[in-house]
């Protein structure tokens, strides 16, 4: 195994599922709950975040060559295309946060751990492009893409275990900034991957 390109695919995906910049929304998601509801909360997001992340490494590309004649080249120019969206509606937008907080409803913690902190949150249309991309990668492949899924998971149910010590310790303003780094990580890393599967179509021509 390669470790630089393992070390790649978990800084790449932990970018995009961003924990450490979605702590004050967790923390507002949660708010007023008994620490045992909060605690069992992140655990079912992790887990539901986990099986839809896995199951996407397992049937997504299977899907796309098979069903829908998708390409690796179209999945790196469609994939690029859609990090760099999601990085600029973060910076710019934000629309995911007020998406949430426009929800007044009381749901189960089970149900809040579902939706919105597994998906879209952690494991929502970036991240699931992000392994697909990772899983399809010659260099990378399927072993790769799990072990950066179960360590980037494993982080993010470290972080939310102790949430309020980490928010506590960094505070809403360093949460946000570190979001906005890692968008523009995750931007560039999107036009080079766009740029990559438009380069076929190039030189083909």
């Amino acid at each position: 195994m390669n470790w630089q390109t393992l070390l790649a695919a978990a800084l790449l995906l932990f970018a995009i599922v961003n924990p450490v910049g979605s702590i004050p929304l967790f923390l507002q998601l949660t708010e007023g709950m008994p620490e045992t509801e909060r605690r069992r909360t992140f655990r079912v997001g992790v887990l539901v975040s986990a099986v839809i992340l896995l199951a996407f490494i397992g049937l997504g590309e299977g899907i796309l060559t098979r069903f829908f004649q998708v390409e690796l080249h179209d999945l790196m120019a469609a994939g690029g295309l859609l990090l760099l969206i999601i990085a600029i509606d973060h910076l710019v937008f934000g629309s995911l946060m007020r998406s949430v907080n426009r929800d007044d409803e009381q749901p189960k913690p089970h149900e809040i751990g579902a939706v919105p902190i597994a998906c879209p949150i952690l494991a929502g249309p970036g991240a699931m492009m992000a392994v697909l991309l990772i899983s399809s990668d010659p260099e990378a492949g399927v072993i790769v893409a799990i072990i950066a899924v179960a360590i980037v998971l494993g982080v993010t149910g470290f972080l939310l275990a102790f949430i309020d010590r980490v928010y506590k310790l960094l505070g809403r303003t360093a949460c946000t900034v570190l979001s906005k780094i890692l968008c523009l990580f995750i931007a560039a890393i999107g036009v080079r991957l766009m740029m990559e599967g438009l380069s076929h179509y190039f030189s083909a021509s």
